[in-house]
């Protein structure tokens, strides 16, 4: 699947709380809310995220900073996803 991995901070509330959203092109989509350990964990150990480790870091940064970002063009397999605790939620109708 290709498609769109955003992610954005909760406001308020400790621990931070992260909603993280991968749409795919089809309009299907996986969601789950999670703290900063889990996403990091994410990010950095559980998605097979094609980026070099800096422009990673990078990203990361940016989104502590200003509380959202987006990947785009990512493609994941369906069970990379579900099995890195993102769950399956289909297009309504």
């Amino acid at each position: 699947m290709h498609g769109t991995l955003d992610i954005r901070r909760s406001n308020g509330g400790a621990p931070e709380i992260y909603q993280v959203r991968y749409e795919d092109l089809a309009g299907d989509y996986f969601a789950a809310s999670m703290n900063e350990q889990e996403l990091h964990d994410l990010l950095y150990h559980k998605l097979p995220i094609d980026l070099n480790p800096g422009d990673l870091d990078s990203a990361y940064s940016r989104l502590k900073n200003e509380g959202h970002f987006t990947f785009s063009e990512l493609e994941f397999k369906e069970d990379e996803l579900t099995g890195a605790g993102l769950q399956f939620l289909p297009q309504a109708g």
